[in-house]
């Protein structure tokens, strides 16, 4: 499909893209232009198969950072984050390392508020008491903290944890996409705290699809593997062989170490 034959072109022609040398500042973004945006952005959905956490599917994979390579969708980002902030009446916005921070430091731009960034749990550096927050004072201060995604809450919950005990309180969490509505559990400190997002990851798979970027019919499979939790015996996995690299010689469920599946080392490279 030509790029410039699909929704997002016609719709972008008018948008934040269409401004004038004299207007430096932002146009309007609408929420769904801009999750479209995410979500076409070149790079950020890979198509083929992929695990996670080496547990199970998503099958298409997201590189989160693709979104940070436009700086005007960078920016807006940051604006949609701002919003959010400015709404729970933070203090500081924290981004968590790695992915989260070029997010948080544009939503900090945006929103005129102190940046700093939170070190993933048990990191060690060159210090001998390496500080587990780096940048603005967050010592009893509200903090909204930023991340690529969330899924299980898992590394929500440990950043928010680094985060107490620097006396910070976290008020609330933004992502660009939020995969809970594809993970099996999600932690209660996770579902306890105001999220946001850009978009979800089914969103982003459905977006990506009415842009040509994904065949609608492997994008059906994909979902129904998700959302009704295949089984890794299901024979349905043998009509999804296609991988960014090309057709698996094994079946998918084999390829990718979904419980119960074989390993990743015990699969031979269909490459050769």
């Amino acid at each position: 499909m030509d790029p410039k034959d699909t929704p997002t072109a016609a719709v972008l022609e008018q948008s934040v893209l269409a401004r004038t040398e004299r207007d430096s500042a932002p146009l309007p973004v609408t929420d769904e232009l801009l999750a479209t945006r995410v979500a076409t952005a070149p790079g950020l959905v890979r198509a083929g198969a992929s695990c996670w956490d080496h547990a199970r599917t998503p099958i298409h994979a997201l590189s989160m950072e693709s979104a940070y390579a436009d700086h005007r969708l960078l920016r807006d980002l940051g604006a949609r984050g701002g919003r959010f902030a400015r709404s729970i009446d933070v203090a500081v916005v924290v981004g968590a390392e790695t992915a989260g921070v070029p997010l948080a430091a544009s939503i900090s731009l945006t929103a005129e508020l102190p940046f700093a960034f939170v070190r993933k749990p048990g990191y060690r550096g060159h210090e001998l008491d390496e500080p587990p927050v780096r940048g603005a004072d967050v010592a009893g201060r509200r903090v909204l903290l930023v991340d690529d995604a969330i899924s299980s809450g898992t590394s929500v919950e440990r950043f928010a944890a680094s985060l107490a005990s620097v006396s910070a309180e976290v008020v609330g969490v933004f992502v660009l996409v939020d995969m809970r509505d594809v993970a099996d559990s999600v932690s209660p400190v996770a579902a306890a705290l105001p999220t946001d997002a850009v978009s979800t990851y089914l969103q982003v798979l459905d977006l990506a699809t009415a842009n040509g970027l994904l065949d609608p019919h492997l994008q059906k499979l994909t979902v129904d593997a998700i959302v009704n939790r295949w089984s890794d015996d299901d024979p349905r996995w043998n009509l999804l062989p296609v991988t960014a690299d090309g057709p698996l010689t094994v079946p998918l469920r084999e390829a990718c170490p979904f419980v119960g599946a074989s390993t990743l080392a015990d699969v031979p490279d269909p490459r050769g």
